[in-house]
């Protein structure tokens, strides 16, 4: 499984707590990351052990926009950056930007929560446990 890797490599490039599907109700900054959707890599008739999975990570910050935009762009770089390269410690071929969606949630206080979710499609060798 890929997604422990991920989430370490979250953690290490954004400083924030990441968490899987949703963030808990405690808590009002970090980054989730889920699996939304994972077809293997086709070549016509041939097979391939190759999976293009498009993974989506939301990052949420507290009053700053401009930092959840750096911390978008700072993920982004590393990743997009790798080619037959690594993902935290999985082996992956290469990462690809998809969709881009921005939101603010009014909060008591004052506050606001920005949340900038970005897909990735991340190409690499499933491995089957």
């Amino acid at each position: 499984m890929i997604e422990p890797e991920l989430k370490a490599d979250l953690e290490r490039i954004t400083g924030l707590p990441v968490y899987p599907l949703i963030l808990p109700s405690t808590v009002l900054e970090g980054v989730t990351y889920q699996r939304i959707s994972d077809p293997r890599f086709t070549l016509g008739l041939v097979s391939s052990p190759l999976i293009e999975a498009r993974f989506q990570i939301s990052i949420m910050v507290l009053n700053d926009y401009t930092q959840a935009l750096r911390l978008e762009a700072k993920i982004r770089s590393a990743w997009e950056s790798v080619q037959h390269g690594r993902l935290g410690g999985y082996p992956v071929q290469t990462v690809s930007r998809g969709l881009l969606h921005q939101e603010a949630e009014e909060l008591t206080e004052n506050r606001k929560r920005y949340r900038i979710t970005r897909d990735f499609i991340i190409t690499y060798t499933e491995k089957l446990a």
